[in-house]
């Protein structure tokens, strides 16, 4: 049971990296340049959620691998 949870933490972190990363090159392009202003701030306020969550996430893998 206990690798499953740590399996299931190692996947949500990947997915989460992918998505934050696919979020900034979506930030930069030319599409989120057409967006309304409204919609550019809450994607940036996401990524900013994301980004915090995903540190958080950082630190509870780094602890599980460090005591695997």
């Amino acid at each position: 049971m206990a690798d499953n949870w740590r399996g299931r933490l190692f996947e949500e972190h990947s997915d989460l990296h992918r998505k934050v990363e696919r979020l900034k090159k979506f930030i930069l392009s030319e599409k989120y340049d057409s967006l309304p202003e409204i919609d550019r701030q809450d994607l940036k306020e996401q990524l900013q959620h994301m980004e915090q969550y995903h540190s958080v996430l950082m630190r509870r893998v780094s602890r599980q691998c460090n005591s695997a």
